[in-house]
């Protein structure tokens, strides 16, 4: 009866009756999709939203309704029983000593805790769910651009978190402090385009990178070697070694590249925000003693030989966005994941793995320009990139395009997606819009941000631009055929 009477009441009330169907469809597909996914079928990203954050919000507002029906349902009955309108005044009295009482503390205390449950389930699942690469990269389709770069580099089975987050509540709390604003900023079509390089969110190489990587560990020299093709064609073949000394700690003492971020030579700068314009650099030594440079060329210096502030001429304007930052790991490899090509490197790379046949006269040129053209859309692009390798081939070689018809359709398709994971036309993401700091392919960038003549102490000494300090030369653009030869003549 007690049952009956509960069930009676809420159904009496349309709030409490609402919150009674939201409550339960909400639990009923959260058990399902829950199921669903514990059975292996695979999901769209956005069912991770729904499942895991959005149904336990309004299972939650549900149950809030049900007890509010009840409780408004009551009151109104009692305020009836006061004029005598409804029989019955008594007010609930809990009576362990009666079953039905008992029957309906269990009931209600088995729905609480089924409640709980399922609440809890959603709440953990949730959290997971946002920690995950689909939630990070698929989701949100403004990280189309990142998650395609992420998914072809080194690190394409870490997770986003671990470096984006890392350990600890703080941080935990702060990323999604800061995912509330880009859900809002995405809500309103606000969000940057391209989206910016978060340099000042990261947390420090010591608290991500160096779970996994040691850089104290000494290294020495290491072989590298670096292939490209001419724009001939034959596609030549060339290769450069470079003996880079990778250095690192031994007997207390650091050598080569990795000299830079021992602890014991702190190396702290200033720069914009993007670091790409770096204004001041200050070695502190192990003893303690600082040295400082100045970068000569910029143009509107925030700072003088002193470190005060300095005083602007009429209409210059200062730098208010200058930042100071210790070096790390992350200041050379800023792209270890995110990694985005050059035209050169993805036409080249796609030879050397020999996805686009070499045999292909002047594919490398010809692949090169279609890349670097001004193409409107991704579909426009793949489209004209296929269109227009097969047209210069029917048009400039029709034996070779009757004879390797299938490798230059292959070599359409490889080009075309090679300018489709590189160029995001939405997102205003093209080539050499995310620099890579490793080595010095362009002006200002990597070591040429502070390895430069413009950047001098007080006293005029400049930064050291000796190359040797970080590799050898052992082969300049050879081709590699030549290479090889010389290898086993060695050997």
């Amino acid at each position: 009866m007690r049952v009956q009477r509960f069930l009676i009441t809420l159904t009496r009330s349309p709030v409490g009756l609402i919150g009674t169907i939201l409550a339960g469809t909400c639990g009923f597909l959260i058990v399902t999709l829950t199921l669903w996914e514990s059975i292996g079928t695979e999901q769209h990203p956005y069912l991770g939203i729904i499942t895991y954050m959005v149904l336990p919000i309004f299972f939650t507002i549900g149950l809030v309704l049900i007890f509010l029906g009840i409780r408004r349902q009551n009151k109104k009955r009692a305020r009836l029983s006061e004029t005598g309108e409804i029989a019955e005044a008594e007010y609930p009295v809990v009576d362990l000593n009666d079953d039905r009482t008992r029957a309906w503390l269990v009931s209600a205390g088995a729905f609480g805790v089924m409640a709980a449950i399922v609440i809890v389930m959603g709440t953990a699942k949730g959290v997971e769910y946002v920690d995950s690469n689909a939630f990070c990269g698929e989701t949100c389709h403004v990280m189309e651009p990142e998650f395609t770069a992420y998914q072809r580099s080194p690190h394409a089975r870490v997770h986003c978190v671990e470096c984006h987050v890392g350990s600890g509540a703080r941080f935990f709390l702060k990323a999604k402090v800061s995912g509330v604003r880009q859900v809002y900023r995405l809500w309103t079509n606000s969000y940057d385009r391209p989206i910016p390089t978060p340099v000042q969110d990261l947390r420090p190489a010591s608290a991500t990178c160096e779970h996994c990587h040691w850089p104290a560990k000494f290294v020495g020299d290491r072989t590298q070697v670096n292939d490209k093709f001419r724009s001939d064609s034959a596609n030549t073949h060339l290769q450069t070694i470079l003996l880079v000394h990778v250095g690192g700690e031994t007997m207390g003492e650091s050598a080569g590249i990795h000299w830079h971020v021992d602890p014991a030579n702190q190396v702290t700068y200033r720069s914009d925000p993007s670091r790409e314009d770096i204004r001041e650099v200050v070695l502190t030594r192990p003893d303690g003693t600082e040295k400082r440079w100045f970068n000569s060329a910029d143009p509107n210096p925030r700072w003088n030989a002193n470190g005060t502030e300095e005083e602007h001429a009429e209409g210059d304007e200062p730098i208010p966005t200058d930042i100071w930052r210790t070096m790390d790991c992350a200041d050379c490899h800023n792209r270890p994941t995110h990694v985005y090509w050059t035209p050169e490197q993805a036409i080249d790379q796609a030879l050397l793995r020999g996805v686009v046949s070499q045999d292909l006269p002047f594919v490398r040129r010809e692949g090169l320009r279609l890349l670097k053209e001004e193409w409107g859309s991704t579909e426009e692009a793949v489209a004209g990139i296929f269109e227009g390798l097969e047209a210069f081939y029917r048009e400039s070689y029709p034996s070779v395009a009757a004879e390797m018809a299938g490798e230059i359709a292959t070599a359409g398709e490889v080009v075309g997606d090679l300018w489709a994971t590189n160029v995001f036309p939405q997102m205003n993401v093209t080539w050499g819009t995310y620099p890579d700091h490793i080595g010095h392919a362009g002006f200002k960038s990597g070591c040429l941000r502070c390895h430069t003549s413009s950047m001098t102490t007080e006293d005029g000494e400049a930064v050291s631009t000796d190359c040797s300090n970080c590799h050898q030369v052992l082969v300049m653009d050879r081709p590699a055929a030549q290479v090889r030869l010389t290898a086993e003549a060695t050997d």
